[in-house]
């Protein structure tokens, strides 16, 4: 439970760790509404969510594009760059947290989902390695 507890606790102030990584040496990239305004970004998004049972502020994120303007962030990962993006629930950012990892131009998205109420949830059924890439961002 200790455990548990501690990687919330330390998923949910990530969004700061991930605005401050992209503003120090990281180079910036596209908040995560501006990817999903790409075709393959937007189609790898529905398949990611296609059979999950996520909250509706993130199926309406997908609709919307609405949410905090923090630049996503290169991972490096199986020897290619992937994308991670960031967004939380409007008005209830703190509580509720998503973190998108993208393939090299779309192919595919994972997501790890962070909320005080449910834990962690993953979203597009990664594997440990991406699971891995996606925490391991968020320590940085």
């Amino acid at each position: 439970m200790i455990p548990r507890l501690l990687l919330v606790l330390l998923l949910l102030s990530g969004s700061p760790a991930l605005a401050q990584s992209a503003a120090q040496g990281q180079a910036k990239g596209p908040v995560l509404g501006d990817l999903l305004k790409n075709s393959a970004y937007a189609s790898a998004w529905r398949i990611m969510l296609a059979g999950e049972r996520a909250p509706f502020w993130v199926h309406e994120y997908g609709k919307t594009l609405d949410g905090p303007p923090t630049p996503s962030i290169p991972v490096p990962l199986l020897g290619e760059t992937y994308t991670l993006g960031f967004t939380c629930k409007p008005n209830d950012c703190e509580d509720n947290q998503l973190y998108v990892l993208f393939a090299p131009e779309g192919r595919d998205a994972w997501a790890l989902l962070a909320t005080t109420a449910t834990g962690i949830t993953w979203l597009g059924k990664p594997e440990e390695p991406i699971q891995d890439a996606i925490t391991g961002a968020l320590r940085r």
